[in-house]
């Protein structure tokens, strides 16, 4: 019988699958993404990999993302991911998968719920419960999850941002929409065919967002080399020097709306949380959070403290990881951490 030292915390991104191990830490990170010959089954690659084949845009390969917006839309491809992510994370094949806590999308509906579950399931699980992702990035933020103040949570992922308060190990109530990282990296390409003519790949918006690095301009660096298909040149490329002015406030003007929604989804709050959020504040977490200077627009907008998680891009997993520590809880108190599926 497999003992909770190999059970594992699973969460499945839209953009990363991250699982952390009982004992041992978070033991994987690696992209959400299967590849396939074109007209078939056969697995070419998963994880990294698969996310470098669609990178490189080949027709002799068809990539799946089964995972968008913070739900499983691939139910099949889901399953094959996880498996493998699974054997690589363990290191070896096993008889008995292990069980399971997985990281639920915020505010998820049945049918999301259920999609999720079945995509586990589906790998071979043995046993699956079900934690909402808002409260496990809280716990691996650093929150107690016996602290009886109420906190805000706000996790900025790669397409979906996840806010709610937390408060005695629970969520007290929760949202999702649908923004995230990708949405900055789409905002980039639109600018630079606008003022360049250039169509740029998405991976090299994507690093283009990383080389600026901020959503303020004093905090951004200045130019980026990089090379896209012109507009009208058909198969035509060239490389070209851009000048990163203004990507910031691009930056900032694209994620205001997001903003907008955590600051009605607090005027909407209780007296009492409302007080208790303008005291602890806000505690900001996933991997676009890491961009500099959102803590400070954050701060300026929503009139709160805003304190960035010391890993914020993990922060699920590692609370994952906190509950695996006492799995009792979980049977003794399953609605603090979810409960049992």
């Amino acid at each position: 019988m497999l003992g909770w030292n190999l059970d594992l915390g699973l969460d499945v991104g839209s953009c990363t699958t991250r699982i952390y191990q009982r004992g041992v830490g978070l033991v994987l990170a690696e992209a959400s993404a299967v590849a396939f010959p074109p007209g078939g089954q056969d697995v070419l690659a998963v994880g990294d990999e698969a996310k470098l084949m669609a990178d490189q845009s080949s027709e002799d390969v068809r990539v799946v993302f089964p995972v968008r917006g913070g739900v499983v839309a691939d139910h099949q491809a889901a399953a094959i991911m996880i498996r493998e992510l699974v054997r690589r994370a363990l290191g070896r094949r096993t008889l008995f998968m292990p069980r399971f806590v997985v990281a639920l999308t915020t505010d998820a509906t049945p049918v999301e719920r259920a999609a999720l579950l079945s995509a586990v399931q589906r790998a071979g699980a043995r046993r699956v419960r079900l934690v909402d992702r808002t409260l496990a990035a809280a716990i691996g933020g650093g929150l107690v999850p016996t602290d009886r103040a109420f906190r805000m949570v706000v996790s900025i992922g790669g397409n979906v941002t996840e806010f709610g308060v937390v408060s005695q190990g629970r969520l007290v109530w929760g949202r999702n929409v649908r923004f995230g990282g990708r949405d900055l990296d789409e905002a980039i390409r639109k600018m630079v065919r606008n003022r360049y003519g250039v169509i740029l790949a998405s991976a090299t918006a994507e690093q283009m967002k990383l080389q600026v690095g901020a959503v303020l301009p004093q905090m951004a660096r200045s130019r980026v080399l990089v090379g896209g298909g012109e507009l009208y040149g058909g198969d035509l490329f060239r490389n070209l020097q851009i000048t990163l002015d203004g990507i910031p406030d691009l930056l900032g003007r694209a994620i205001a709306p997001v903003i907008n929604e955590i600051l009605w989804s607090i005027a909407e709050a209780s007296t009492e949380q409302r007080v208790e959020i303008n005291a602890t504040g806000v505690l900001l977490v996933g991997g676009t959070a890491l961009l500099q200077g959102i803590p400070q627009v954050m701060r300026e907008r929503l009139g709160v403290p805003v304190v960035r998680a010391r890993e914020p891009a993990h922060a699920a997993a590692l609370g994952l990881g906190t509950i695996l520590q006492d799995p009792s809880k979980l049977s003794r108190d399953g609605q603090r951490y979810g409960g049992p599926v």
